[in-house]
């Protein structure tokens, strides 16, 4: 008789079906958004050299936990699970009944971006939080979250038995707003590292001119405003192509505009670091609804009977086809 595998080897080994694969895709990428203010919760409260070693802290694997360092030492433990998830989501994307091999690829770069943060976390350290360093740490997280974004839109069509099309010219429009909306963050991440928030009170390094780098940033945020309007325009005259895009675009919309008059009162009120936060929280939530508006907009959803692989169906089964369709549609 086989020897039966224990519930650990199960978890690695196993099959894996979609609903479990959806759900944990879920857990991976709000873990992904949160890192991100959490992140730059540790750099606005000048607390960026809270542990000024690593990979350890003050020496050990558990600091004493006072001021800045347990900030910091918090925002490290949080990423270790960031990456733990990251790397099991990828794992079971392996092995996910019917999974695409582009939702595999697409786990291993989140994966990847997640792992990287350790080390790149040390280097910034190391170089005493030199805003490029910085800056790539935060920007790393949005290539990981990116990913893991993707991951989860395969994931619900898997679970949901979804199939799409790919459609070059919304591939083109959507990939030049998604552009813009990155340009808009690069600029805005310039624009903090050269404020008056280094990551630590005996830190002096500035990336750039302030009022250079916001005036930088506020045109490419005009610049992409005015392109989502002709975006909407065009979208609306070309039909959404999915279901899921409609709230999704009405929740884009007012966090937007929200994003907006946030980044227009910081910058009014001497950039205080708590309004800064809300500004990276809404950013985390604006991007990753922007990066799945902008793939379900490039893929629109195959009718059901126009599937490449249905099967040649009898004329004495066309009739029971209704029955069926609406059958596949409440599971959906």
């Amino acid at each position: 008789m086989p020897h039966e595998r224990g519930p650990v080897r199960r978890l690695f080994t196993g099959p894996v079906s979609p609903v479990t694969f959806h759900r944990l895709v879920m857990a991976s990428v709000t873990l992904l958004v949160v890192i991100i203010p959490s992140g730059a919760l540790v750099r606005l409260t000048g607390s960026g050299l809270g542990c000024p070693d690593w990979p350890g802290c003050h020496g050990g694997v558990v600091p004493p936990m006072h001021g800045h360092t347990v900030i910091e030492y918090s925002n490290r433990v949080l990423s270790a699970v960031v990456v733990v998830v990251a790397v099991i989501t990828y794992l079971m994307a392996r092995r996910v009944v019917g999974g695409p091999a582009p939702m595999r690829r697409w786990a291993l770069v989140a994966a990847i971006a997640a792992v990287a943060q350790a080390p790149l976390g040390g280097v910034t350290v190391m170089l005493d939080l030199h805003p490029m360093a910085v800056a790539s740490h935060f920007l790393l997280s949005f290539v990981g979250l990116t990913a893991a974004t993707l991951v989860l839109l395969h994931a619900r069509d898997l679970r949901h038995a979804v199939r799409r099309r790919v459609e070059r010219h919304r591939q083109v429009v959507s990939g030049i707003m998604l552009a813009l909306l990155s340009a808009v963050v690069v600029t805005g991440v310039m624009a903090t590292a050269s404020g008056p928030h280094p990551g630590d009170p005996e830190v002096r390094i500035r990336f750039w001119n302030i009022t250079d780098a916001v005036g930088l940033h506020a045109r490419v945020v005009l610049i992409f405003g005015l392109t989502g309007l002709l975006f909407l325009t065009w979208l609306w005259n070309h039909g959404v192509g999915d279901p899921a895009v409609r709230p999704l675009a009405i929740l884009f919309a007012p966090l937007f505009l929200i994003q907006i008059g946030v980044g227009e009162y910081q910058y009014r009120h001497q950039l205080p670091w708590q309004v800064i936060l809300v500004h990276v929280s809404i950013i985390a939530l604006l991007y990753t609804t922007a990066v799945a508006l902008a793939w379900l907009i490039a893929h629109p959803r195959m009718p059901t009977d126009h599937r490449a692989d249905a099967p040649a169906r009898s004329p004495q089964s066309a009739g029971a086809e209704p029955d069926r369709q609406v059958s596949s549609t409440s599971r959906a």
